[in-house]
């Protein structure tokens, strides 16, 4: 074989393991992802769930679970709101209001599961730092180190005691 052949011979296969190459540069580099994109934390979600749930004299917190869970938790609010009101708290509880300058909420973990028997996306939220309880006169600072489990129930964001994949 002539030197030149041979020379194009070389070029050409380094030409084509080149544009192999980036065609699968290209491919691995592409729009899909196995990995999920991280999910932001409801904030607003999260911080009326602890309000709600600190005081447990607010019906409308049941709204903020699982179909599942709403009847227990109607149960313990219920039951709050006799032993608060039989002790004169009640109407200072349901006023009180919250500050959570001081409060951070942080997706942890995300997850896919069979939650109702359905699949449910699902996320791990840590909350840390603390908040401020205001009713009548008086403050009180909160120590806050907690998770909340929250499901994809329709488009909306619900949480769940009863369901955790994590553990």
């Amino acid at each position: 074989m002539k030197k030149s052949n041979m020379i194009n011979l070389t070029k050409g296969l380094m030409y084509s393991v080149l544009a192999l190459f980036l065609v699968g540069t290209m491919i691995n580099c592409g729009g899909s992802s196995s990995t999920p994109a991280q999910v932001q934390a409801p904030k607003a979600l999260i911080q009326d769930y602890i309000a709600k749930h600190d005081t447990m004299v607010d019906s409308s917190l049941v709204s903020l679970y699982l179909n599942d869970e709403q009847p227990k938790i109607a149960a313990d609010i219920k039951r709050t709101i006799s032993e608060k009101t039989a002790t004169g708290e009640l109407e200072k509880l349901q006023h009180a209001t919250f500050d959570f300058t001081n409060l951070q909420i942080t997706v942890v973990g995300q997850k896919e599961d069979y939650v109702e028997d359905r699949p449910t996306k699902l996320i791990k939220v840590s909350v840390s730092g603390s908040y401020i309880m205001n009713q009548a006169a008086e403050s009180t600072t909160i120590s806050a180190n907690e998770t909340v489990i929250l499901a994809k129930d329709n488009k909306n964001w619900r949480v769940t005691e009863k369901f955790d994949p994590w553990s």
